[in-house]
């Protein structure tokens, strides 16, 4: 499973390494090195899609783990949440615990903790199991990744995650055909030989996957929040969690680094050295409980920072 920071950097080196000369194709005749080349870029596609998987899947369990510390009797959490703990980690464990068995894994160990934890739902200290969400097959859908922020009282998730990386610069398109057609070209990089991934597909999926897990992260993170901590308006139905916080940005300009809040034109700080500048704001948006970005010089989000406790 990927961290946030190893994610971002993965990310960050296939970008980077889509305009090296070995990856772009050379004259028709040069056969060799555009069969390498295209072979190279598949394989950089299916890890870019495996590693934006990996990340919702990670932070799908911190989430997990998170809400289940909350003071809310399992019985008034959403009702998707409740079903995906229970029948939704049943199923999702046996599927598991068969592709370890095929593997030659401890499938049973995998399976009496997901039991354990399936099994604290009825009383006591609530473990909500991993396999809840993101595991109903073997890759990560956007209908799953829909589902996941549903069980969590999100609204309308995909417009939600559009929202979010449109607020932080990362473009107005819808972001739920750009991870289908991700999500193709993943499946037809991996298993079709005639697949031809270009270099500004692996450009492009790069600058999507970075927005789409912003946007995920960002809504999961405070609506675990939010639930764990008890807020009746989630709790009673499926909120716009979008609408309840403001962003704070750390821009990269000519005169350093310029932190703002979303809205504001004004700078509340500038600072040169880096280190300094990011401290500083990120002590002062948890004390605003406002989700950090951090942008490059074409105010493209690069980097976030969660102020929700996870």
């Amino acid at each position: 499973m990927l961290t946030h920071d190893s994610f971002v950097e993965r990310i960050e080196t296939i970008q980077g390494a889509s305009n090296d000369s070995y990856l772009v194709d050379r004259v028709l005749t040069d056969v060799e090195h555009n069969s390498r080349a295209r072979l190279l870029r598949n394989g950089l596609m299916v890890v870019a899609f495996t590693s934006l998987e990996d990340f919702i899947r990670a932070r799908t369990k911190d989430v997990l783990d998170f809400v289940s510390r909350t003071v809310v009797p399992f019985p008034r959490l959403p009702q998707g949440l409740r079903e995906a703990a229970t029948m939704g980690a049943m199923k999702a464990a046996r599927d598991r615990a068969q592709m370890a068995k095929s593997g030659g894994e401890d499938h049973l160990a995998l399976l009496q903790e997901a039991a354990a934890q399936i099994a604290s739902t009825a009383g006591g200290s609530l473990q909500i199991s991993r396999f809840s969400l993101g595991y109903s097959g073997s890759n990560v859908s956007s209908g799953e990744i829909a589902s996941i922020l549903t069980a969590l009282n999100v609204q309308d998730a995909w417009n939600e995650i559009t929202t979010i990386a449109q607020r932080c610069g990362a473009g107005s398109l819808p972001l739920k055909p750009a991870y289908d057609q991700a999500m193709r070209l993943r499946h037809e990089a991996a298993h079709r030989p005639d697949a031809n991934v270009q270099p500004w597909n692996l450009q492009e999926f790069c600058t999507q996957a970075l927005a789409i897990a912003l946007g995920f992260d960002v809504l999961a993170s405070r609506a675990a929040r939010l639930l764990r901590d008890g807020d009746e308006e989630i709790l009673r139905g499926k909120v716009k969690v979008s609408q309840g916080f403001k962003f704070r940005f750390l821009d990269i300009e000519a005169r350093g680094f310029v932190e703002r809040r979303e809205g504001v034109s004004r700078a509340v700080k500038v600072t040169k050295d880096e280190e300094v500048a990011v401290k500083s704001a990120v002590t002062n948006s948890t004390k605003s409980e406002e989700p950090l970005v951090r942008r490059d010089s074409s105010s493209l989000p690069v980097r976030w920072f969660i102020t929700d406790g996870l």
